[in-house]
């Protein structure tokens, strides 16, 4: 039996779901005006909670005297700073092109395969999220979510035991109320939550519509690159072959604009994500050995492994986009050209020379994200947390 092909909701569901968590709809789906309503006063909770929150992160951050002579407050408050940086930056440039990723969205969607036979024949299940992928996801995400839930249980649990409450909570940043109070709490511990959702949600969910919209843009190239080696030219059909050869790089040069959009879109959210990727892994590294074997040692090594895993993902999508995007010249290579007419023969080597320079998805010209990059970035935070670990330990 057939496995059934994927449809184009398929590959937009994780992406959008992240975000409809927290009230913003990217696809803009037809509900009721009260549900629009709803989710919209909740967009704006997050939004709240996560600025209150990160403005007090970036104020204890400036406090240099409460973190004096203990590399181990240092680390986990550089730590948050840049986790929070990291989800920021994403937020903002995504606010920013939100109407331009919603335009790229609906266009990828026209070009979906419509039925059953059509998506065969562009395997479209190839180019959904790896199963290894979203196991990676979903491990972060359930992960993150005992971390920030976790301490409320943990609070009752000391409470039954020892007969004090602790009011532990997912950030212990000091806010402008106290939160050692039943009423302090409740309100602290909830705007905890709402800035854990908001920090992981856009975290994940900038990388998961980076992965959709590149998986879509390699699945065409994958196509083309089929169609075009799988052609049999004739000298007799010159002019049928040429118009083949139209109509093929008249869909390159459409997904080819497409591309750039995603350049253009994600530019700037790719290169912060190189720096405060770099900085989160060092900073991991660095407090893991500090605190050793404990809970929240090994606690903050996971969270390096996935941080790590999460990178290397969208690592593999780049070079996904670099491999099938240059397969477009090999299979103009391999096909029988030598059968074709000389027009024909031209025309194609026009194809080939333009196929022969990948596509990539580039940080603003930064550097361009593929595997090679991924080994660079693990390098670069190796050599930093070797050189720190030296200094700290002097």
């Amino acid at each position: 039996m057939q496995e059934k092909q994927r449809e184009y909701q398929d590959f937009t569901f994780l992406a959008n779901i992240m975000f409809k968590t927290l009230g913003y709809d990217f696809l803009d789906s037809v509900r009721p005006s009260w549900q629009k309503g709803l989710l919209r006063c909740y967009f704006f909770v997050c939004i709240a909670s996560s600025s209150y929150e990160a403005f007090f992160v970036a104020l204890e951050c400036l406090q240099v005297e409460s973190v004096a002579g203990s590399p181990s407050k240092i680390m986990r408050r550089a730590l948050h700073f840049f986790y929070m940086l990291s989800a920021a930056v994403k937020f903002v440039t995504l606010m920013i092109y939100r109407k331009r990723l919603r335009t790229l969205i609906l266009s990828l969607k026209e070009l979906y395969p419509a039925d059953e036979s059509l998506r065969r024949e562009y395997e479209v299940n190839r180019y959904y999220l790896p199963r290894s992928t979203r196991y990676v996801f979903y491990s972060y995400y359930c992960f993150m979510a005992v971390m920030a839930i976790g301490p409320l249980p943990q609070s009752f649990m000391m409470y039954f035991l020892k007969g004090h409450f602790p009011f532990l909570r997912t950030f212990p940043t000091q806010l402008c109320f106290r939160s050692d109070t039943p009423v302090g709490y409740a309100v602290a511990y909830f705007m905890d939550l709402t800035y854990s959702q908001f920090v992981v949600n856009v975290s994940v969910g900038a990388d998961l519509w980076m992965m959709c919209v590149s998986s879509q843009i390699c699945m065409h190239f994958g196509y083309l690159a089929k169609k075009l080696a799988a052609y049999l030219p004739s000298r007799e059909r010159e002019r049928e072959d040429c118009e083949f050869l139209a109509s093929l790089v008249q869909k390159h040069q459409l997904i080819l604009r497409l591309h750039k959009e995603v350049n253009q879109i994600f530019g700037i959210l790719l290169a912060s994500n190189l720096f405060t990727t770099a900085s989160l892994l060092c900073c991991i590294g660095f407090y893991t050995v500090v605190e050793g074997r404990s809970e929240e040692g090994m606690s903050y090594m996971i969270i390096f492994v996935v941080v790590s895993a999460q990178f290397y993902m969208v690592s593999s999508f780049g070079q996904q986009l670099i491999d099938l995007s240059s397969s477009i010249s090999m299979a103009a290579y391999s096909q029988y050209w030598y059968d074709g007419s000389l027009r024909y023969k031209k025309d194609l080597l026009l194809i080939m020379a333009r196929a022969q320079r990948p596509v990539e998805i580039s940080a603003k010209g930064i550097i361009i994200i593929s595997l090679d990059t991924f080994k660079i970035l693990m390098t670069i935070t190796y050599r930093f947390f070797a050189a720190i670990r030296q200094t700290v330990g002097k």
